[in-house]
């Protein structure tokens, strides 16, 4: 398993700068981290983590360099914090990276290759993480593998459009993974999970 430490030096690369951004580890709460910098940013760097930017987290492990995919953010109260949330399958310490929050959210969904079924099937979001979402199984809806899903995360605002697809199924529920997922849904979906980790 990899693992981040308390106070560790970590660096982010952003995939649209070539600057590296120094941080130390602060705590670790399921797949989000928090940094605190410790080396100097331009301010256009620094403008690029609100709402949030692409990118790795880079940090040594066992003598090798680790690098972690995800979404760094920037802290709205304190200037030197930023969070980090992880969006691929690594993991952090002792939790599942894709750690995974409780949310009273709709999903409507729809075959990925019924182009002209354009309402598909609500269903309720038994939990959401930055990789995907179990849903309670709605009445109707036909096997997969792929959909086109539609979440609506909170009341008024516009839904996470992507395609999906079933790692898991139950009598009960299915486990989708968000593909082909725009970065601004990306981050999107990192600034709920940020504020629901470090809520709880």
């Amino acid at each position: 398993m990899r693992r981040l430490k308390h106070n560790q030096r970590v660096d982010i690369h952003l995939d649209t700068d070539d600057h590296a951004v120094g941080c130390r580890v602060a705590a670790v709460e399921g797949s989000v981290a928090t940094l605190k910098l410790v080396t100097e940013v331009p301010a256009e760097v620094l403008e690029k983590f609100t709402p949030g930017a692409l990118g790795y987290l880079l940090f040594q492990h066992r003598g090798a360099m680790t690098a972690l995919k995800g979404i760094a953010t920037a802290s709205p109260t304190e200037p030197t914090e930023l969070a980090f949330v992880v969006i691929d399958g690594v993991q952090l310490p002792e939790r599942r990276a894709a750690e995974r929050y409780q949310v009273g959210a709709l999903a409507r969904v729809s075959l990925s290759t019924s182009a002209g079924d354009t309402e598909g099937i609500e269903a309720t979001a038994a939990n959401v993480s930055a990789g995907g979402v179990l849903i309670e199984r709605p009445a109707g809806l036909a096997d997969g593998p792929g959909y086109r899903l539609e979440l609506t995360l909170e009341e008024g605002a516009a839904p996470i459009r992507c395609a999906a697809t079933v790692v898991r199924a139950t009598p009960t529920h299915i486990a989708l993974k968000f593909t082909d997922i725009a970065d601004v849904e990306r981050i999107r979906l990192a600034g709920m999970i940020r504020h629901r980790a470090l809520a709880a």
